[in-house]
């Protein structure tokens, strides 16, 4: 979980989630399209959202479309 104060005062969030398998391990950032008041609410978002997107059944490929994919290149293959 990320965050970063906006020119605004306000903040913005970000998270990213790791699935680990035998190719390695595989990285997609989520970016919240909101801005919040304070850090803490938009660090609370973004646990939220993060937790949302696993229980809804994270699997390879199902959400590149809402993130960036990157694979991560120090991991064993």
């Amino acid at each position: 979980m990320r965050s970063h104060e906006l020119r605004d005062g306000g903040f913005s969030a970000e998270f990213s989630i790791e699935e680990h398998d035998s190719a390695g391990v595989t990285e997609i950032q989520f970016y919240l399209p909101d801005t919040f008041p304070s850090q803490q609410l938009a660090i609370a978002a973004a646990t939220q959202a993060g937790r949302q997107k696993i229980d809804v059944g994270f699997e390879r490929g199902a959400m590149i479309g809402n993130g960036e994919r990157r694979k991560n290149e120090d991991q064993p293959t």
